[in-house]
């Protein structure tokens, strides 16, 4: 059974307009969070125990680290407010393998922050909604 292993792990991140801000960068985090479904309760005094059936899923979300060099907060900023989705792809190595891509998906950057300690590297985390209008479906 392979491993997917996160030494190694890179991204490319565009902006809305296409144009590449990042490109094979080493990140230090990755979250993926599946955005999960509501619950709709649909007990009625027939019931005998709490009915419910699932509403609809809501949008997944990313979370990526990364040492601020690339991309820019010049860039970072245009992203936030851009009306366009950009692209996320996220590659991780499998094994003792070369990484390749894990995903690519559209996506709007939400927010980010940028964090520092002395004696240390400036380093951004940035939140990502996956625009579901768009994203395709995940390898498997």
């Amino acid at each position: 059974m392979a491993t997917t292993r996160f030494n190694g792990a890179t991204a490319t991140l565009a902006n809305g307009a296409g144009t590449t801000i990042a490109s094979a960068v080493g990140i230090t985090s990755f979250g993926l969070d599946s955005g999960g479904r509501a619950e709709i309760d649909i007990t009625t005094s027939a019931s005998t125990s709490r009915e419910v059936v699932a509403g609809f899923s809501n949008p997944r979300r990313m979370t990526l680290g990364l040492l601020l060099d690339s991309p820019t907060l010049a860039q970072l900023d245009t992203m936030v407010n851009e009306c366009a989705s950009g692209t996320l792809a996220v590659s991780f190595g499998t094994d003792c393998n070369a990484p390749s891509q894990f995903l690519s998906l559209s996506v709007f950057l939400m927010s980010y922050n940028v964090e520092g300690t002395m004696d240390d590297v400036l380093q951004v985390s940035c939140e990502f909604l996956v625009d579901e209008r768009t994203a395709a479906p995940d390898p498997e």
